[in-house]
């Protein structure tokens, strides 16, 4: 039982790490794609008087919101997975899986501070 056990949690974090990376490029990619196209956008604003700190602001504003919502979602989710998981194996998990959801939030971050420094280059290139 232990061993199945132990397969089943090896199974779930593996398939939880492909799905956050997944979903953190998919992430990443969409925005890249969005900071193309708001390039004439960001001219605009540049002749408006807006400076690259006031437009990084805002995009720093939407970038939170966009990697935060399902992050938090996923928490969310996974502190119910862990209290059925605990239930399941009569143990307590809750360490393990605070290391867990830690790394993945660290991913997440990493996959935002890509998207910002991409669009800060952006922004920089259609400002000059």
């Amino acid at each position: 039982m232990l061993e199945l056990t132990g397969l089943l949690i090896f199974i779930a974090a593996f398939l939880g790490l492909v799905f956050l990376i997944s979903t953190g490029s998919i992430l990443y990619f969409k925005q890249m794609t969005e900071a193309e196209q708001e390039k004439q956008s960001f001219k605009t604003l540049r002749k408006l008087g807006f400076d690259v700190d006031m437009i990084m602001k805002g995009i720093i504003r939407k970038q939170a919101i966009v990697f935060l919502l399902p992050l938090s979602i996923g928490m969310l989710h996974s502190i119910f997975a862990i209290k059925a998981a605990s239930f399941m194996i009569r143990s307590d998990t809750i360490f393990p899986a605070s290391i867990a959801m830690t790394s993945y939030t660290v991913i997440y971050f990493v996959f935002a501070l890509f998207t910002i420094g991409y669009y800060r280059n952006i922004v920089k290139n259609a400002m000059s």
